[in-house]
């Protein structure tokens, strides 16, 4: 008898939750969820930090995926043109009807040597051009850049012109890419 009463006790207390005990299972959940939410967004944060697309302008900081030193970019202009350095694309491109769309796409840039180390930038990185969303792209035509082929000390910095033969799109908006397909991989949007 003595053990049945204890068992029923113990039963009664197990199946009553006070208000109190309601209420701290409540706002434990509450901070839980609170904590879980904050580093949701903290997660999303850093990934468009890992993510961001530089427009015109902006510098990034990018580290060569091969050689592991830091560079400086900053895209100061673009233009899609038929002429560069008094080069037609009509001549540069053999047989390119006068209708066809293929330019010259060049982006204008300043990079800075940022490292401990002089280095020649043609020979330790280069950038591609494609489409919004696209892949590689194309890679560019390097004698319109002599001035990447010459030695760049540390905290120097060289302007240059990028240049490619790419087709207009409708949108005009493309991407200048460093260290492509790489986790070090740096996105210019550029629009004509």
């Amino acid at each position: 008898m003595l053990s049945a009463l204890l068992l029923g006790a113990c039963s009664t207390d197990n199946g009553n939750t006070t208000k109190e005990e309601v209420e701290t299972d409540s706002s434990e959940n509450e901070t839980v969820e609170n904590t879980t939410q904050e580093t949701d967004n903290e997660s999303s944060n850093e990934d468009n930090d890992e993510n961001k697309i530089y427009k015109i302008g902006e510098p990034a900081i990018i580290t060569s995926d091969l050689y592991d030193f830091d560079y400086e970019v900053t895209v100061t202009d673009f233009e899609m043109t038929e002429e560069v350095d008094g080069v037609s694309i009509f001549d540069y491109v053999r047989g390119l009807d006068e209708d066809d769309p293929t330019r010259f796409a060049v982006v204008y840039v300043t990079i800075k040597n940022i490292s401990d180390e002089a280095y020649i930038p043609n020979e330790m990185f280069s950038a591609n051009f494609s489409d919004v969303d696209q892949g590689a792209g194309v890679v560019a035509e390097l004698e319109f850049s002599p001035e990447l082929d010459e030695e760049l000390a540390p905290g120097e910095e060289v302007n240059s012109k990028v240049v490619y033969t790419y087709d207009l799109n409708e949108e005009n908006t493309y991407w200048f890419k460093y260290e492509i397909m790489s986790d070090e991989e740096t996105i210019f949007e550029v629009t004509d």
